[in-house]
């Protein structure tokens, strides 16, 4: 019994190597990316990430030379268009020292699952596993959703502001303005376009903010890089008491969970967006 009992823990002990042994060394190059393969359960196959990152490990910004790379020696480099345009040669270079480089896009809404997909395979996990776990958070959502407008509780309408300055919004068809449609809310500026195809933003400006002050119940300050303005800010511009006035309720929100395409992203930020909505935990 006990000869048995050393031979399963010897058989473990080899497989659990044989595992760790097998892991990829991954460097995602983009948050997006990276939240994607965590919330994929591969966040252990990160050994680099993108500078405007905020996890404990190495970071990269696409402009570094090919050496720091290098370095960490990666399986994978896992980048976007837009970085690879900041250092063209730095793919071919790193495929040379024998690195795989995937350069996946930002992906919309509407394209989210094929993105999925091709992450799962480079990550080696079931395609299916990741479109489930998107779809399974939809559901989700959706779900909270109906139950409180089934509770009586009414849609609000409402407005993003993407960046302070020029007081843009989120397009119709971003990421963000289907994440408010399917926590429940109606863009108040739905009729706003893109500031160029595929753009996430939409120029809106403050005449037409105060041409629809009835058509706003919940004004979004959508927090990042491209806009650091808080509540107080808002409030402090020569127009900021019509909140009070109109009873507009202002809040606050990360770009990371509004705006960004991800699977940790969708989950946070519908729930965020459930309870500013709807009170809904």
């Amino acid at each position: 019994m006990a000869r048995a009992c050393r031979v399963i823990l010897i058989l473990i002990f080899l497989f659990a190597n044989l595992n760790q042994a097998e892991a990829l060394r991954i460097i995602s190059l983009y948050p997006g990316h990276t939240d994607n393969i965590i919330a994929l359960g591969c966040e252990n196959y990160l050994i680099g990430i993108s500078e405007n990152d905020n996890l404990d490990l190495p970071k990269f910004s696409p402009r570094d030379g090919a050496e720091k790379f290098l370095a960490l020696k990666p399986d994978i480099v896992i980048t976007r268009r837009l970085a690879e345009r900041l250092n063209p040669t730095l793919s071919d270079v790193l495929r040379q020292g024998g690195v795989k480089v995937f350069s996946l896009d930002t992906p919309g809404w509407n394209n989210f699952e094929d993105y999925l997909i091709k992450l799962a395979n480079i990550l080696e996990i079931e395609p299916e596993k990741a479109v489930n776990k998107f779809r399974d958070l939809i559901n989700n959502i959706e779900n909270l959703k109906l139950n409180a407008l089934k509770s009586g509780k009414t849609a609000p309408r409402v407005f993003v502001e993407a960046t302070s300055r020029e007081l843009n919004t989120c397009a119709p068809d971003s990421w963000a303005a289907h994440l408010i449609e399917l926590a429940g809310g109606v863009n108040a500026a739905a009729q706003a376009e893109p500031l160029r195809k595929g753009s996430a933003i939409a120029p809106f400006g403050l005449e037409n903010i105060l041409k629809n002050l009835n058509n706003i119940n919940i004004y979004i300050i959508q927090q990042g890089a491209m806009n650091a303005a808080s509540i107080q800010d808002v409030k402090a511009r020569p127009w900021g008491k019509i909140f009070d006035v109109q009873n507009i309720k202002l809040v606050e929100m990360p770009e990371s969970i509004l705006s960004r395409p991800s699977l940790l992203g969708l989950e946070a930020g519908g729930r965020e967006l459930l309870k500013i909505f709807y009170d809904v935990n």
